[in-house]
């Protein structure tokens, strides 16, 4: 994102349903596995290449090659070149990711061979205008790349001029084809604002806000899904009954992750609207969550109840929120601190002195005497260590207990 004098230009995707026709349906599955099929052989020449002479095969090299195989695989000749190079792009953003992670010291996961029916995404980087058209009533929009099916979008929100088209992605998820258009446009900041806000990331409630303010705590009904579960494990592999019932089982995984993701939007937006400066907790969520069941020789201690802390801690989505917090904060130019998340909550805001742990809801400081709620009183150390004491507004008094609770 850049500034351009007092607007900002930020990449937003629109995300719409595709629509097309059985034929359709079935041009397009082709042109997933031949994209699979040049993922692979790209992958393998990559590890060839440093197995048996230790050399690095670049991107700009692949495309290289990908030029010759072109002009001699009429399937290949059928498709508009851009295809072919999301391919690549793709398999070299998989390599960089590896060689990142693997510097840092994180878990490295080698890039892997795919399967056609687990590639599931055609990617063209470098889209052109044309590719993108809107209806004159702009109620709907026509995807058209060579050698792949038109595809139909329903517009819910007008589109930006297809001159801003930056990137485009053709998705198929467990339910439906779906493209995704990212558009370079220009976005007006908020109005400045200096209210402050500290949140506390909790499970017995989501969010708590050094204002008092509570967002109550994900639930999830399982129980469809675990039923959809014992149906895919009553049936035989391998056969069209089970295919069909892990298809429904996916669909309805994938409909919670988009109710959590809308979820978590609207609780973002909230707050980048209302907050001109927002301190969040630095938290390392993977560690958090890691495994306590240890190793035959140190077996670890209660193992149970730490793989129900690590699902409460997952359901919630931090991750999710936070993530959103901060491109949300960048175009509306909020400005979002982490900070360390170490005793937050068992240090008194008023007079900084620490308490060990006692009941979770309520806060009792040991030397001052304050009584405050525990969620709350961690939300106002957030604030003041991201802001300064002066952060604290004359509103919040140390007898004060009790919270408001928001959607």
């Amino acid at each position: 994102m850049f500034y351009n004098g007092s607007m900002a230009t930020v990449h937003m995707v629109y995300q719409h349903r595709g629509y097309l026709r059985r034929k359709h349906h079935e041009r397009l599955d082709a042109a997933m596995q031949h994209c699979a099929t040049l993922y692979n052989a790209a992958l393998q020449e990559r590890r060839d290449a440093y197995r048996m002479a230790e050399v690095s095969v670049r991107l700009y090299d692949q495309m290289k090659s990908f030029t010759e195989v072109r002009a001699d695989d009429p399937e290949w000749e059928r498709l508009d070149v851009q295809v072919g190079r999301g391919v690549l792009c793709r398999l070299d953003r998989a390599f960089k990711s590896f060689f990142r992670r693997l510097k840092v010291g994180e878990t490295p996961g080698y890039p892997r061979f795919k399967g056609w029916r687990r590639f599931r995404c055609l990617e063209i980087g470098y889209p052109r205008p044309s590719m993108v058209k809107v209806s004159a009533d702009s109620r709907r929009a026509y995807v058209r790349v060579k050698g792949l099916p038109t595809i139909q979008l329903r517009l819910r929100r007008e589109l930006p001029s297809s001159d801003l088209l930056r990137s485009l992605r053709i998705v198929r998820r467990p339910t439906g084809v779906y493209a995704d258009l990212g558009y370079e446009v220009e976005r007006e900041p908020l109005e400045a604002s200096d209210a402050a806000v500290g949140l506390d990331m909790g499970v017995n409630n989501r969010i708590a806000t050094s204002d008092r303010d509570m967002v109550e705590r994900r639930e999830v009904d399982r129980e469809r899904e675990q039923r959809l579960q014992r149906a895919v494990s009553r049936k035989r592999k391998g056969s069209n009954r089970r295919r069909k019932a892990v298809a429904t089982l996916a669909r309805e995984r994938h409909r919670n992750r988009v109710r959590n993701r809308n979820e978590c939007h609207r609780i973002t937006t909230d707050l980048v609207n209302r907050y001109g400066r927002i301190a969040v907790e630095g938290l390392d969520i993977p560690n958090m969550t890691a495994s306590a069941a240890g190793t035959v020789e140190e077996p670890g201690v209660n193992v149970a109840a730490k793989s129900g802390l690590n699902r409460e801690i997952l359901q919630q989505t931090w991750g999710l929120l936070r993530q959103q917090l901060r491109y949300k904060a960048e175009w509306a130019g909020r400005k979002l601190v982490e900070v360390d998340p170490r005793y937050t909550s068992r240090e008194c805001w008023s007079c900084r002195g620490r308490t060990p742990q006692g009941e979770y809801s309520r806060y009792r400081c040991g030397t001052c005497g304050t009584t405050f709620d525990r969620d709350t009183n961690a939300a106002i150390n957030v604030m003041i260590r991201a802001f300064g004491p002066e952060s604290v507004g004359a509103g919040i008094t140390p007898t004060l207990f009790g919270a408001r609770t928001i959607a």
